[in-house]
């Protein structure tokens, strides 16, 4: 069963988002007519009687009264943990996770049907189902998106799809991301339907914004990945590859997104499109430098943003602050690498990689790989070194995160490559060289 999922369901997939319809053009998540909740602790004593977390305690009504005494401990179980391993960065980034609990819950249509089965996916996943168990939920998912297909596609079916498709792809990561390149799918075929449903327009109400903003994050990281994955260029010639790129990914990012997280992943976008070898003729030329200098110095004029941004969501959640300043660091030093000597690895460079190591010893977990990522390529003495492997340690501890083992083996890599070779390797070719030989797959840093 298993196998099977994982040759169909893609493909399936794929006819689904390509039917999305330009139709319905009211914006907003709120048309759901979810209601406004606040999720607390997972004692039941001190949840809010109205919530959805309640309806598992209370009378069944609604997609709960539908599911099996079973089902209802696995979306507990969604809810309690397997949500919280849901990585997110933008726009009320830590919000995201209740949208999707909402959404589950709002209706018994087709399309709200399918984002609950595909948190029930996750959830047996987490729960350490069998396989043909956890496919079989990714299946009924899969199979309800279809259904809601039949006929008129409006804004909220899109943004159902794009709930459902964004749980599934964080399940393919988890699950599968050493060993096939499918959660890419639906991370591009949500930002498909993103572009055409028309769900990133200015004045988007702040369920759609944290909604899209998911989509953002994941489109960001899904093109890094594939800017430096290099299939044909590896360590050991003798793996092949796998060659699964799906088509939609060619779609655009997000637009009209506002806040530092979201100005920090276009930079990155712009930086990571930018970039390339001293050997390509755009090198030496004015325009390639100049562009380089205002992406960086852009980057570098966020610094003020970021401290003095008291949006609501950041000032519930401190530790989301840190989180930012942590992908402007990473993105500005690998601006710099990547930029093969244009801009200079200066004192305020050193300045950022120790400031950055200095905040990764305050989280008590990083389930962001990028940072990760890109700190543990300037990891160089022992405690830069420790502060990476302690972080990763707590990180793996807490049982929610589940997203990190891809980093994991690509900074292990870059620590064997260092030490054994002394050659100084452009820092693009490093990276394309590093992650096609430690993954025969796309590597996801989401």
């Amino acid at each position: 069963m298993q196998s099977m999922h994982q040759s169909r369901a893609p493909l399936q997939g794929l006819r689904l988002h390509d039917v999305v319809s330009t139709s319905d053009k009211t914006y907003g998540v709120h048309i759901l007519g979810l209601p406004e909740i606040t999720f607390g602790p997972s004692d039941a004593s001190s949840r809010d009687t109205s919530g959805p977390l309640s309806l598992l305690k209370g009378p069944a009504v609604g997609p709960i009264a539908r599911l099996s005494p079973a089902d209802q401990r696995s979306f507990q179980y969604f809810i309690q943990t397997a949500s919280h391993s849901i990585t997110s960065f933008g726009h009320d980034a830590p919000r995201v996770r209740e949208l999707l609990i909402q959404i589950a819950l709002s209706d018994i249509s087709p399309s709200s049907i399918a984002v609950l089965k595909s948190s029930l996916a996750l959830a047996s996943f987490h729960r350490d189902d069998s396989l043909q168990t956890t496919a079989q939920y990714k299946v009924a998912a899969l199979r309800k998106l279809a259904e809601s297909t039949q006929g008129r596609i409006s804004v909220t079916d899109s943004a159902c799809h794009i709930a459902a498709g964004m749980i599934l792809s964080t399940l393919e990561i988890q699950q599968n991301s050493m060993k096939s390149s499918h959660w890419l799918w639906y991370a591009c075929g949500a930002a498909k339907i993103v572009k055409t449903a028309g769900l990133d327009v200015d004045n988007l109400d702040h369920d759609t914004a944290a909604l899209v903003g998911w989509v953002h994050y994941y489109n960001t990281l899904s093109r890094f990945s594939l800017r430096h994955w290099q299939p044909h260029v590896s360590l050991d010639g003798d793996d092949a590859a796998d060659s699964f790129h799906p088509v939609v990914c060619g779609n655009g990012q997000p637009e009209s997104l506002t806040g530092a997280p979201h100005e920090i992943l276009y930079l990155l976008s712009e930086a990571f499109n930018a970039v390339t070898v001293p050997s390509d003729p755009r090198y030496e030329t004015k325009v390639h430098r100049s562009h380089l200098e205002i992406i960086d110095w852009k980057l570098r004029s966020l610094e003020k943003k970021v401290s003095d941004d008291n949006a609501p969501a950041e000032a519930t959640h401190p530790a989301f602050d840190l989180v930012v300043e942590l992908y402007r660091l990473s993105t500005l030093i690998y601006l710099r690498r990547a930029s093969a000597g244009i801009l200079p690895l200066d004192q305020k460079f050193t300045t950022w990689v120790g400031q950055a190591f200095e905040l990764l010893e305050q989280l008590p977990a990083c389930q962001w790989p990028f940072p990760l990522l890109i700190f543990g390529c300037e990891a160089k003495s022992d405690w830069q070194r420790t502060i990476i492997l302690d972080v990763m340690e707590r990180t793996t501890k807490n049982m929610q995160y589940r997203n990190i083992a891809t980093v994991k083996s690509v900074i292990e890599t870059v620590w064997v490559q260092k030490d054994l070779y002394t050659e100084d390797m452009n820092y693009v070719r490093k990276l394309g060289v590093i992650l096609s030989s430690t993954h025969k797959s796309v590597p996801a840093f989401i």
